[in-house]
């Protein structure tokens, strides 16, 4: 029982450091996924929907998503805090990414069966469709200085141009792999390529469509991306990462704030990064950085949010949800570094581990200690003098009864 109970207490003394590092371990989780308070609009159309990419036009205030289930493009009001439905452009096949020319008063939509979509946003109705291949037109960039519309193919490999003033098909650039999500850069007037198979990013010449540039990315499998001209910074959706590429320099990192992504978007009004990271439902979520690349603050997410938006004129970030619309101003606080969030995840295991050697030093120790303040046990060797002692004290008296005692 003694010893049970010298256990107990050894194990009580342990676990006390050992809840306080678990908990600080989870305070530190907490802090760095630096969430704010989201609010949801019921929306039925957009519950049942499921989207690829998504645009908002910061002039008539309305927010546009690729809609997969319904084959359209769904019109959201965001004039007010509160998001209303509008209504759903029907396309007639799957749109994926999306683009507005706001000096054409055009909305473009990739499709899937290899045409682009011309949405005359005064009407809602389309007035144009642009055929481009057998390939799916997907994600697409549009330049007001150009009046270019740069529309990626997927495995078709191509970048192709058209003129937003007459619809009409331009260049095709060779990328020569599938490719993600083309940007144009008004700060150097190149055409940038996220290449996600190859881990690169291409940069492209839209007046002789060759590649001038290549990128090599071997942290990072970018999909989506996003470029910040006046910082000629580009943040790409990467496979479980954040990639930050330097365009001047070459120069780049990975930040694991948000665990990777599918599209980016680039707020100029409010200087902002938004990325969307649809993956199961525990894990879903939507990324806000600064356009100087950093980690601002994250929501969870629905998988179905493959892109989201930021409103500069509410600071408010859109993306489709369960139930309707969500959307959150980011927090205020910013992410630890990435240092830190390591250490915080590394003590969930460290902290049990190095809490098990404790209790056993302690219980080493204790062993090797006298046991209590009462009298100890007498050792081997002490009664191995006592018998020796009584042996002779035995041996006296017979001597003094055969010899008798000596004077």
């Amino acid at each position: 029982m003694k010893r049970a109970g010298t256990l107990v207490s050894l194990l009580l003394s342990a676990i006390v450091p050992i809840l306080a590092g678990a908990v600080g371990a989870m305070a530190l989780g907490a802090c760095a996924s630096c969430q704010s308070t989201v609010r949801v609009a019921a929306m039925p159309v957009i519950a049942a929907g499921f989207f690829d990419g998504a645009v908002a036009d910061p002039n008539s205030h309305l927010l546009y998503l690729a809609d997969h289930t319904d084959q359209g493009v769904d019109v959201v009001d965001i004039s007010t805090s509160t998001p209303r439905f509008v209504s759903t452009v029907n396309l007639g096949s799957m749109p994926n990414g999306l683009a507005m020319a706001p000096d054409q008063d055009r909305l473009y939509a990739g499709l899937e069966n290899g045409s682009v979509a011309v949405i005359d946003q005064n009407s809602m109705k389309v007035v144009d469709t642009i055929p481009l291949g057998i390939q799916p037109v997907d994600l697409m960039d549009y330049s007001q200085r150009t009046h270019r519309l740069y529309a990626g193919n997927g495995g078709g490999g191509e970048v192709v141009t058209i003129d937003a003033t007459t619809d009409q098909v331009g260049m095709r650039m060779a990328a020569k792999a599938p490719v993600e999500q083309p940007r144009y850069d008004p700060a150097d007037g190149m055409v940038y390529v996220s290449i996600k198979m190859s881990s690169k990013v291409l940069r492209i010449d839209p007046a002789t469509g060759s590649i001038t540039r290549t990128y090599s990315f071997p942290k990072c499998e970018p999909s989506g991306m996003a470029i910040n001209p006046s910082r000629q910074l580009a943040v790409l959706a990467c496979g479980s990462s954040v990639g930050l590429l330097n365009l001047n320099t070459g120069a780049q990192s990975v930040t694991r704030a948000v665990q990777g992504g599918d599209i980016v978007s680039y707020d100029s009004a409010a200087d902002r990064f938004v990325i969307a990271s649809p993956h199961a439902r525990s894990d879903s979520a939507v990324g806000v950085f600064s356009g100087s690349g950093e980690f601002i603050g994250s929501v969870p997410s629905a998988p179905k949010a493959h892109a989201a938006v930021f409103d500069a004129a509410h600071g408010l970030v859109y993306a489709p949800s369960g139930t309707g619309m969500m959307s959150f101003a980011p927090g205020a606080c910013a992410a630890p570094p990435d240092w830190l969030q390591f250490a915080g995840g590394m003590s969930l295991f460290a902290v049990p581990f190095f809490g098990l050697l404790l209790i056993l030093f302690l219980y080493s120790r204790r062993m090797g200690k006298p046991r209590g303040r009462g009298p100890s046990r007498p050792t081997y060797r002490d009664l191995q003098k006592e018998d020796l002692e009584a042996e002779r004290e035995r041996m006296r008296a017979l001597e003094d009864g055969m010899f008798g005692s000596e004077p």
